[in-house]
Parts: structure tokens; C-alpha cells; sequence
């Protein structure tokens, strides 16, 4: 039986299930159904029905799913592994126990579950194997042969009171207490064979928790091979959690591999391979060693890496904390408290995101949550320490100084060792006098806009006075520099250059329009507004769909949507684009959002979100996510609904009027995109190739009007498929490979590049436009990246 023809054949008999009953996730019914249709899956779609059941029933009723990058890392791990027997002791359905055995063709296979039901459904789906019903510890006493290759997913979090005593390398009696997890990971791994080896998913609390069992590894005889990341999100929507697929065996202890698995299973085999070779990778995500008892998490490793260089682009001097501080007081609980009275000081909160405050009068939180940290004059501003604190890479550096598991927070140890980069006291000054003017001409220019808005209230409110206003108006327009507006107009060409060349290149087509010719020239906004909708849909659409099991919930909600008012991807319009834009944008805030959230679960769903966009400090996705993004647009898109409606030949002061009008929302646009592209850059691979344990890729950036794109090497984590486009963060080594939507290539004609955006499916393939590109404004084809892509976010 095909696999497709069993998953729909499952899906069927869910959608009866849905339709008679509940819907409620009753395993053995499940597997009386399958039993009395003759139904079986084979053995490697087992993981693909945990998840279609997981998928199904949600987080609250369905099993754990597998995370899609587990059974071909699991399977890699163990094709060098011979085995007779194998176990998991928390085997759920029995996916990674499946995985297991097609791995190594072990002849017998072992899984424990405690849920009487969903082990008639485990035994259903993979008979071969011997099942047990019950808890693991006591299920293990039972054991009498040793075991070769133990592989599980363990539950998180699972207090327990029992405790589990093991014998030490010398032969003493060690009693641990710790999670349920973690105990039955000891009490397997005990019972490995000599050669014998435990992959097993865990969560970061392994690595920090006070009474973990990782600290009395050495003295019970086992080793921490490797800790490898599993990719942000991957049991969403069950749980935000972070975890670790982590290799355990018998041996003396040595040192750990750590990497961080991605999607791309090109850059997970050179981990493997790595990890195999006992090599470090050319960067971190590829693989380093480290000693297991102190390691804190693979973010604290790229913290080092992220800090070192932006210090070598900055250029100023790392110091930590404690060298600049004359005296550390922490806050304490209690209403009668009180900060001693210090100048040059800041108050750091230890908990959260708020802002380093140089002035007790503006804390935001309780004392008892901020340090106050007393700087040495003669070595920094305390009002420079706060900025810096409170810029992206300070926000890094605290949100990486934090530990604990329930509420991660600062403490004063971890504070000391806080760095900043201060350069020295006169260019500090400078720094803060330059801030001080920036505020100065910042509130010149409110000022301005306050007075427009008020004569345009008076405009409206009162149209007999028209005369007064223009009066009032011209006198305004007098006040400012007569060149005001050239200065303007060069700001706008300057942004345009800094922008990615599929919006860019469209701006550069509507200035090169004659000035006068406005119907062509508003013409040209308009096309800028609808594929700035695609544009960035196309981004946000990547980063989602990079993580099935965090899109697939999404990807029914879009659809709804859409139907409601009549748009679908196939025939894609502004609407429908502008709708992406607001729901996933809606859908970003939230994974970034902290309020109503635990510290710990805004802490992983933040983690999410910075993988799935490839962006650690999260820039890009706080800046796409921006509400006065979408407000634009949704204006913009009205404005062509109004006068697409409105018919007729459009007359030249009205065609003034409009192109003015989108003017101003394109410096609205501009203004709310900040300048997230200084930092974020769109390229086309052109050559990648593995070379002293990084990927030498060459790329052309696809930055500003210019079709002939600038072309550099860079050093990155990932290997990037060539011809396809990324969005590549700062220096980071991994990008976001953008869903084939939008494309850029030679014309057949001329060959200049081009930029085509895809506009519908047709009965064979699909169709792009260009906005700007008049040789060939349209392209027809096969196009099948792009109509796989549609049916991807689309259908179910």
C-alpha cells in the first residue's frame, strides 16, 4: 500500500470519527477501525501518522508529534550500528522506535507505554514489536538483557517523587532525584552493552538544572558524546519548548559536540559527518566541542561568536561590567527599600526586556527586579552604559546572561560579566551630544507636522476659510529652507539604493517617468504597493512554511479567510497579499509578544521566531510584523479598489492628486521599514562549496535599482542552494531561502535582470509580471518551484 493512499485512507476515517463523535483522541477505537479494515502502515510511516494524529487532535489530546528533522538524523546516527536489541522506553506510537530498527535491522525491538490505550494503537501500527504496559522504571527492573541501542523522547518537565539508585564506577550505591525524564534516561543508559548507545530528547534543563543527573555522569560511568539542537518549533503546536536530541553512552568522559540541526538536510549531514570524524565545523552550528558540565545552551555558544563580532565592527573595547563599577546593589523586596543615592548610575532590570534606566524615577518594575550599578566617571557615562544596554546587542547580552527555568533572570554573578564596547570618555560625550541635537531636530520636525495637521483640520472643518489656510500655508512654505524639498527628494533616492532590487527597481522606473506624465507616474506606485505586499508576504510566507508543524494550523486560517472575501493564492491580487501580510504579521507579534506569556514560554516562542527568519536579533521579524506596515498597505490597496471603481479617463489634477497621496504613503512605508535593509540583504547563491568546515558561498546582492548586482564570498553555516533567493541577516551564517514567488533573472531578450512576481496558476504552470520591466512584462510557463510552492501553503 502506497503511502499517500494509507494517509488518506486515515484521514477518511478521522473525518467519520469527527463526523459521529467528538472528535476526541481515542487510541484504542483507532485501532479496532484498523484492525477491522485490514488497515497497516508500513513501518516508516508510523512517524507520519503520529504526526497526522498529533496534527489532528492537538496538543491537548494527540500524541507528541516527531519533529520532521529526527527519523533521517536518528537513522544517520545509526547506520553504523549493528543491534540485537533496542528500546524505548517511552515509546508513545513507536516512531523513533520504527526509525531505530530500520536503522540497525535489530531483530527485536521493545517499547514501554503508559497509556493502556494508546498502547493497543502502538501494537497495531508496529506488531513487531514487544509491547509493555506500565511505568518505565519498574518496566526496567524486568530487563534482563542488556541493551544496544536505547532512542526516546522523554517526557519534559515530569516531577516525580521516586528517586533511582544506581552503582558508581566503583561500586557505590548513588541515590538520584531529578524528573521522571531524566531518570529513566539513567536507568537506561545503565543498561546499555559495552558498545551500546541512548539517543534521547531532552530539554535544555538538562544541561543547567541544579540536580541534574548530567553532573554524576563521570562517576556512573557515562559519556555526553553530543548535544544536538533541534531545530526552534519543532513540537509546535504542542509545545514552544526548546530540546536537544542527545547522544549518551558507556566510557569515560570526554568532550561534547554541540550543533545546532536545521531544515536544510544538507547542512544536517555535514553535522553528522563532523560529529563522526570528531571535527569541529568552521562555525558553531556545525559543530564544537565543549565540556558538557558547562555547557548552557548552544545560544550561549553563538553569544560569543555574535559578541566578538560585532565588537571587530564596532571597534570599540569590550569591558565587563564589573570593571566599570564602583559598587553593585541589588534591589530588595519590601516597600520601605530604597536605592543608596549615587550619581553616574544605572538601574539594570533582572528580569524581562525593560529598559536600563539611568534615574530611579523612571524604573517600570518593583525594585526588588532592577541592580543598580554605580559607574566609575573616570571610565564611562552612566547614560552611555544604558544605551548601549538598551540597543539590540546589549538586549542580546542580557537576554544570554539569564539562567533558571522557571523565570530566567540575572544574577548579580552574571551581571558582573556582562560586556559592553565603550569607547573612551571624549568620544562617549560626543556620542550623547550627537543624540542630544538627533532629539533637537526630531522635535523641530514634530513640531512642523503638527503644524500641517492643524491647518488641514482647519481646511476641513471650516472650507470657508480656504483662503486663510492657503494664506497661513504660503507663510509656512516660507519658513522653511528653499531647498527643502531637494533634500528630500536626494533622501528618497538614496533610500531607494538601499532597498531590495524588486521594490527598487520599480521606484527607479516611476522617477525615470517624465514628471509631468502623472498618470503613468502614480501608475508606477501603485505596482510598488502591490508587490511590497508580495514582497513581504513572500518573506513571511518563508519563514512559517520553513516549520510545517507550525504553519499547518496557519495554512487552514489563511484559507478561511481568504474565501471569505473571495481571494486565493491562484489567482493572487493585492488583496490577497495585503491579507497575508496582516494575518501573519498578527501571527509574528504574537510569538514576540512577552505579556500574558511565562518568562520561559516567551523566551522559546521569541527562539521560534528568530529561526524561522534566520535572524537572532530578531530585527527583520519585529520590523514586518509592524502594524503601520500593514496600515499602509491596506490604504494603498483601498485607494486602487476606489479608483480601479471609479472608470473613466482620470484627468491630469487628478492624476496629480493620486500620485501625491501614494507619495506620502511611501514615506510612510519607508519610515515604518526603518532601515531594516541596511541589515538585511536579499541574494542569489551563485557557488557554494564545503571548505575548511564552512560553506564558501558566492553571492550577488539584489540591493538598491542597479540590475548589475555586486557580487562577494561569504562564509556561511548553510549550504544555499544555487539560482534561489535568501534573505541573509547581518554576518549570520544561515538564511532564509525565500519560496520561489518571486524571481530574479536575465530577460530572454536582453539579458538584464529582471524581476518577475507571480501573479496567478494557469491550466499548465503558472504566470509572473514585472512591474518595471517593459521588454517583457509578463512570463508564462512551467514554473513548477513556484506551483508547488502555491499548493504547499494552500492545499491541505
Amino acid at each position: 500500500m502506497s503511502e499517500q493512499s494509507f494517509i488518506s485512507k486515515l484521514w477518511r476515517i478521522l473525518d467519520e470519527q469527527r463526523a459521529t463523535h467528538s472528535a476526541n483522541y481515542a487510541p484504542s477505537e483507532l485501532a479496532a477501525i484498523l484492525t477491522e479494515r485490514q488497515l497497516l502502515p508500513q513501518q516508516h510511516e508510523i512517524p507520519e501518522v503520529t504526526n497526522l494524529l498529533a496534527e489532528f487532535f492537538g496538543a491537548r489530546s494527540g500524541p507528541m508529534p516527531v519533529p520532521p528533522v529526527l527519523p533521517a538524523v536518528i537513522s544517520k546516527i545509526l547506520s553504523s550500528h549493528s543491534a540485537n536489541t533496542i528500546l524505548d522506553p517511552w515509546a508513545g506510537l513507536g516512531s523513533l522506535l520504527a526509525i531505530a530498527q530500520q536503522a540497525t535491522s535489530a531483530e527485536r525491538c521493545i517499547g514501554f507505554n503508559i497509556n493502556t490505550s494508546e498502547g493497543e494503537l502502538a501494537k497495531t501500527l508496529f506488531p513487531q514489536a514487544e509491547w509493555s504496559l506500565g511505568q518505565p522504571l519498574p518496566l526496567l527492573e524486568t530487563c534482563e538483557d542488556s541493551i544496544d541501542v536505547v532512542v526516546s523522547s522523554l517526557p519534559f518537565g515530569g516531577r516525580t517523587s521516586e528517586s533511582l539508585t544506581l552503582l558508581n564506577t566503583t561500586g557505590k550505591s548513588i541515590e538520584l532525584k531529578d524528573e521522571l525524564g531524566n531518570l529513566i534516561l539513567a536507568a537506561t543508559t545503565a543498561r546499555l552493552s559495552e558498545n551500546g548507545v541512548g539517543l534521547f530528547v531532552v530539554p535544555p534543563s538538562f544541561f543547567f538544572s541544579g540536580r541534574s543527573i548530567l553532573k554524576h555522569f563521570s562517576d556512573l560511568g557515562f559519556s555526553a558524546e553530543a548535544a544536538l539542537a533541534l531545530p526552534p518549533g519543532s513540537f509546535a503546536a504542542y509545545s514552544s519548548i526548546r530540546a536537544y536530541l542527545l547522544v549518551v553512552r558507556k566510557g569515560a568522559n570526554k568532550k561534547m559536540f554541540v550543533a545546532q540541526l536545521s531544515s536544510d538536510q544538507k547542512t544536517n549531514v555535514q553535522i553528522l559527518e563532523n560529529f563522526a570524524k570528531g571535527e569541529e565545523g568552521g562555525a558553531v552550528e556545525l559543530g564544537h566541542y565543549v565540556d558538557a558540565l558547562e555547557f548552557r545552551g548552544i545560544d550561549s555558544l553563538r553569544a560569543g561568536d555574535y559578541f566578538e563580532s560585532a565588537r571587530k565592527q564596532i571597534g570599540f573595547p569590550a569591558v565587563v561590567l564589573e570593571e566599570l563599577a564602583t559598587e553593585i546593589n541589588l534591589g530588595r523586596h519590601g516597600d520601605g527599600f530604597k536605592f543608596p543615592v549615587a550619581s553616574n548610575a544605572v538601574f539594570v532590570p533582572m528580569i524581562g526586556q525593560s529598559d536600563v534606566v539611568d534615574s530611579i524615577d523612571e524604573l517600570t518594575l518593583k525594585a526588588q527586579n532592577y541592580a543598580q550599578v554605580v559607574v566609575d566617571s573616570s571610565r564611562s557615562h552612566a547614560t552611555f552604559i544604558a544605551q548601549f544596554l538598551n540597543s539590540e546587542l546589549g538586549k542580546k547580552m542580557r537576554e544570554w546572561g539569564k539562567s533558571g527555568t522557571t523565570i530566567p533572570k540575572l544574577n548579580k554573578q552574571t551581571l558582573k560579566k556582562l560586556q559592553v564596547l565603550i569607547p573612551d570618555l571624549e568620544t562617549q560625550q560626543k556620542m550623547l551630544e550627537i543624540e542630544a541635537r538627533l532629539s533637537g531636530e526630531e522635535n523641530t520636525l514634530l513640531s512642523l507636522q503638527n503644524d500641517l495637521s492643524e491647518l488641514r483640520r482647519d481646511l476641513w472643518r471650516n472650507p470657508k476659510s480656504a483662503d486663510l489656510v492657503d494664506d497661513r500655508l504660503s507663510n509656512f512654505s516660507s519658513r522653511l529652507a528653499s531647498n527643502l524639498k531637494e533634500q528630500a527628494s536626494l533622501g528618497l533616492d538614496q533610500w531607494f539604493e538601499t532597498i531590495p532590487f524588486p521594490l527598487a527597481s520599480i521606484l527607479r522606473a516611476w522617477q525615470a517617468t517624465p514628471s509631468d506624465d502623472y498618470k503613468t507616474r502614480h501608475e508606477h506606485l501603485l505596482h510598488y504597493f502591490e508587490a511590497s505586499a508580495e514582497f513581504i508576504s513572500v518573506i513571511l510566507l518563508s519563514a512559517f512554511s520553513e516549520n510545517r508543524l507550525l504553519y499547518e494550523p496557519h495554512k487552514q486560517k489563511l484559507k478561511e479567510a481568504m474565501a471569505k472575501q473571495n481571494l486565493s493564492f491562484q489567482r493572487a491580487t493585492f488583496g490577497t497579499w495585503k491579507l497575508v501580510v496582516e494575518y501573519l504579521g498578527k501571527q509574528t507579534r504574537i510569538l514576540l509578544q512577552e505579556n500574558a506569556k511565562k518568562m520561559e514560554d516567551a523566551k522559546n516562542d521569541r527562539a521560534i521566531c528568530a529561526a524561522i527568519y534566520f535572524d537572532s536579533t530578531l530585527e527583520l521579524p519585529r520590523l514586518l510584523c509592524c502594524k503601520d506596515i500593514a496600515a499602509v498597505l491596506q490604504t494603498t490597496n483601498k485607494m486602487r479598489n476606489d479608483w480601479s471603481g471609479h472608470g473613466g479617463v482620470v484627468s491630469q489634477e487628478e492624476a496629480k492628486l493620486r500620485n501625491e497621496q501614494l507619495l506620502g504613503q511611501v514615506e510612510k512605508l519607508r519610515q515604518a521599514m526603518a532601515d531594516v535593509w541596511n541589515n538585511s540583504v536579499i541574494v542569489n547563491a551563485l557557488h557554494c562549496r564545503l571548505r575548511k568546515g564552512v560553506y564558501e558561498t558566492e553571492i550577488a546582492i539584489l540591493r538598491g535599482s542597479n540590475s548589475e548586482f555586486l557580487k562577494e564570498s561569504r562564509a556561511m553555516s548553510q549550504c544555499l542552494a544555487v539560482d534561489s533567493l535568501y534573505i541573509i541577516n547581518g554576518d549570520q551564517g544561515s538564511a532564509l531561502k525565500l519560496l520561489p514567488l518571486v524571481q530574479v533573472s536575465a530577460s530572454p531578450q536582453t539579458e538584464k535582470n529582471a524581476c518577475y512576481f507571480f501573479n496567478r496558476t494557469e491550466n499548465v504552470g503558472a504566470r509572473f509580471v514585472s512591474y518595471h520591466f517593459a521588454g517583457q512584462p509578463e512570463l508564462s510557463g512551467l514554473f513548477e518551484e513556484a506551483t508547488d510552492a502555491i499548493k504547499l501553503l494552500s492545499e491541505d
